[in-house]
């Protein structure tokens, strides 16, 4: 084969798990969509490959591939990230199997390339940079081995994603995406490494290029912003929002908008009014914790720098509903974190609160700083002490879950006794899940927001959305634990306006996943708490001075 052949070159997109906390299949199902998001950047990587070839993509979230289309594919292109990476491995057997050439890239596998190694060629690093010498060195009849950019890409150079491969009514959310990097320094943060501190923005012209082609497409309703940190570089960001409303206004606002942004998003009031007025209704931020003793620590003193719930008042009164992550685990965490941690959700009315575990993900400085304490963990569960990634597929027994930062993390020794940090995460979970506190937050930030919805919804997507609301009231109806909890809310945000009504009934749809899923994963963590107490080779807690590797041994032999 050469890549001036016309080639048949499959795409796989592997599976999350039903358990991860972002994939609400069970919500998507509702709207007749089959799962939350497609593959935006294997979406990029069709735009970047030969366009005389045959690109086919299919999404394993959304339907199995067939055995038609492994036959007739010539190779198969397959990337992901860490939650991804059994299903990377398996799609990479699979081709072997068959006799395929199989090339493999992305966020996993250019962070830990040894656990790709049976792929053909390894395309590591961004897309734009790396995917051009792949080709090259492929015509010159080097198909085979790694293939990476030295630098990364000028982000102005990428193509509009191939969104006609995918078909829009499987899913509920599109992505597009205007910048890369983000410039803070959290230790515990891989998108620094990946793709670096400094941001790196398309033009405006760009990405209103991409919504141009959505639109072209048919397609209306939720774009997703998907940027490591939508304001890391404002500069850039407010021309590209007057033009983004003036491109909406003149299309009758097709979209509306969510994405990803750091606390200090809330600092900027013109910033804020700009994103109003071109209908974002969504932002996810990391606080990770409300301690900003510990947020120092962890080098994200960026959201220790003014009250953060003046900060989020402030985003809420500009109509944008927040969604936030908060991290469990950290060194110098006190006894009682989960009060903390449950009080401030609750008075925040946050909804939609993603609390993890701590992870040490491969290639960060937490990683690093681990390595050198001796307080890194391997995925046999036992400390670490050499090379081998921490992030191996084999991991086995009850971590069989390791790869996600709730049912497993804290994958190193922690500085204070790991059973109780487990059981206080646990509260945690048991509490912010419950449905009382769940409807009630629901409630109390439909109050307290002030949308202004632009986008008015389409035919379609209003058959979608009568359908969610009667799969939803008809589910809530049957469940005893929030029946009087959702009609109580239905009928009060019902005489607060279409808009406060439409924002309760999104949110409390997503119960649906997140009953489910905290459920499973206290099951997991109750399991987590035996290990640690009867099991685990190595120290419940960490000894008052840094772990050296010299103690290992005895540590390894005579846990706390």
């Amino acid at each position: 084969m050469s890549p001036e052949d016309a080639l048949q070159c499959l795409i796989i997109q592997p599976k999350f798990s039903a358990n991860n906390f972002w994939n609400y299949a069970d919500v998507a199902n509702s709207l007749g969509a089959k799962t939350p998001a497609p593959p935006l950047g294997l979406l990029t990587v069709a735009a970047l490959l030969p366009q005389h070839w045959k690109l086919k993509v299919v999404d394993l979230n959304v339907r199995e591939i067939t055995n038609a289309e492994w036959d007739a594919a010539d190779l198969v292109c397959v990337g992901g990230m860490l939650p991804q990476q059994e299903g990377i491995v398996n799609a990479i057997e699979n081709a072997k199997a068959r006799g395929k050439y199989i090339v493999v890239g992305g966020a996993d596998p250019s962070s830990q390339p040894n656990l790709y190694n049976r792929a053909d060629a390894l395309v590591l690093g961004e897309g734009e940079a790396s995917i051009p010498i792949w080709l090259a060195a492929w015509r010159d009849g080097q198909p085979n081995g790694v293939f990476e950019a030295p630098d990364r890409p000028d982000v102005t150079t990428s193509p509009i994603p191939r969104y006609d491969l995918i078909d829009f009514k499987d899913y509920v959310h599109i992505g597009v995406q205007f910048s890369r990097g983000c410039p803070f320094n959290c230790e515990f943060c891989d998108i620094i490494e990946l793709y670096g501190r400094v941001p790196r923005s398309k033009t405006a012209g760009q990405l209103l290029a991409e919504l141009d082609r959505l639109y072209e497409l048919g397609y209306r309703g939720w774009v997703d912003l998907v940027d490591d940190n939508f304001i890391g570089n404002k500069r850039q960001v407010k021309p590209m929002l007057v033009a983004l409303q003036r491109w909406s206004q003149e299309r009758n606002y097709p979209f509306y908008f969510g994405t990803e942004a750091t606390l200090n998003m809330a600092d900027d009031d013109e910033l804020l009014t700009l994103m109003q007025q071109v209908d974002f209704r969504y932002v996810f931020m990391g606080i990770e914790t409300p301690d900003p003793e510990l947020l120092a620590l962890t080098q994200k003193r960026v959201n220790s720098m003014r009250p953060i719930m003046e900060r989020l008042d402030r985003v809420y009164a500009h109509g944008i509903s927040i969604s936030a992550g908060f991290i469990f685990g950290f060194d110098n965490e006190k006894r009682g974190n989960d009060k903390v941690i449950i009080d401030f959700i609750e008075e925040s009315g946050i909804v939609v609160a993603m609390v993890g575990l701590l992870v040490a993900l491969p290639n960060t400085q937490l990683v690093r700083r681990l390595q050198r304490e001796g307080r890194l963990l391997s995925a046999d569960l036992t400390l670490f002490t050499d090379t081998e990634s921490p992030y191996r597929i084999e991991a086995s027994g009850i971590y069989a879950e390791n790869k996600d930062n709730q049912a497993g993390g804290l994958n190193f020794v922690t500085t204070r006794d790991r059973a109780e940090v487990y059981r206080e995460y646990r509260n945690v979970l048991d509490a912010i899940f419950s449905p009382r506190n769940f409807m009630n937050r629901v409630l109390a930030t439909a109050k307290r927001t002030r949308p202004f919805n632009r986008h008015k919804p389409s035919l379609s997507e209003l058959k979608r959305e009568i359908r969610s609301l009667f799969s939803t009231a008809c589910w809530m109806t049957k469940n005893k634990s929030v029946r009087w909890l959702y009609w109580r809310n239905t009928l009060r945000t019902l005489f607060m306006g279409f808009d406060k009504f439409d924002y309760a009934q999104r949110m409390m749809s997503m119960f649906r996943h997140f009953e489910r899923q905290s459920r499973y994963v206290s099951k997991q963590i109750d399991v987590n708490i035996d290990f640690a107490i009867n099991h685990a080779t190595y120290p419940r807690m960490v000894a008052k001075e840094p772990l050296s590797a010299s103690l290992l041994p005895i540590l390894q032999a005579d846990p706390i």
